[in-house]
């Protein structure tokens, strides 16, 4: 079902959709104090061996998955969060990681899966998610989520998920499975770039920086302007073509309101939600 305040793309089997403020905001109470995301470790109190952290991280994960097993009708065990780290891995969902909702999350910033009606889930408060599937119409489809900061981007996640997303199509077309290789991408809600203030050496590691500086002088980074741009430059090496489009887009400020930003001080995370359908 679609939940009351969520924003939603659909095109054919695939649905994407992200939980905003609006979505989300009655959870909050619910959460342990602090925050479990890495700049933010400090709020918390973790005893000797850490693991206040890390039961923190998992307490609200945990929160957020019976919140999303209601809102998408589906069973836990078949919603995926990971422990994102600002890295380039992106890891693949198949049938044999639906064992138990308690199982371990894995430490990656993407997910890909061919499985139908398994949620993959992003957490995302200014960093870019960026969505893809592949076409909508061949009996098999693939798709996938990646969390794109400005760490991930430079430390090349796109070009990572691009060669599972190679792999997959190859391996499915071995096994004479009927996969169309167009790849639909397309952003969720990230910062303002009018409001994306990065230092110095952050702008030299991005080809594409704001002709605008900030009020203070320094460099303003568009993440998505970024991502398109490396997405450009490494699909000719792709056994598929690319093609962008921008439906869950909220990048100008007065939408933008309604997502969750660290740089505004906001604890919580939004949920960027994808998953291929099934018959039911």
């Amino acid at each position: 079902m679609q939940t009351k305040s969520s924003h939603t793309y659909t095109s054919g089997k695939i649905e994407a959709q992200v939980f905003g403020m609006d979505a989300l905001r009655h959870l909050e109470h619910q959460f342990p104090s602090g925050t479990p995301e890495d700049s933010e470790h400090r709020n918390l109190r973790p005893d000797a061996s850490g693991h206040g952290i890390q039961d923190a991280a998992l307490a609200r994960k945990q929160i957020e998955r019976s919140f999303l097993s209601s809102a998408l009708d589906l069973p836990p065990e078949r919603i995926f969060f990971l422990k994102q780290i600002h890295g380039p891995d992106v890891i693949r969902i198949t049938e044999h990681d639906f064992i138990s909702a308690n199982l371990p999350i894995a430490v990656a910033d993407g997910m890909i899966t061919q499985e139908k009606d398994v949620a993959l889930v992003i957490r995302t408060a200014d960093c870019l998610p960026l969505f893809f599937h592949s076409g909508t119409d061949a009996p098999d489809t693939m798709a996938g989520v990646i969390h794109c900061g400005w760490r991930g981007l430079a430390r090349g996640i796109i070009p990572r998920a691009l060669d599972l997303i190679t792999f997959l199509v190859e391996q499915m077309n071995r096994e004479k499975k009927e996969v169309d290789p167009n790849v639909t991408v397309f952003p969720g809600p990230y910062i303002c770039p009018s409001t994306y203030e990065v230092g110095h050496e952050v702008a030299a590691q991005f080809p594409i920086i704001e002709q605008k500086r900030s009020a203070r002088g320094r460099p303003l980074l568009d993440l998505y302007k970024n991502a398109a741009l490396q997405l450009e430059k490494a699909a000719p090496s792709a056994k598929a073509s690319f093609h962008l489009e921008d439906p869950l887009q909220a990048q100008d400020e007065s939408r933008f309101k309604h997502f969750y930003s660290h740089r505004r001080g906001d604890r919580s995370r939004n949920l960027n939600v994808i998953r291929i359908k099934g018959a039911g």
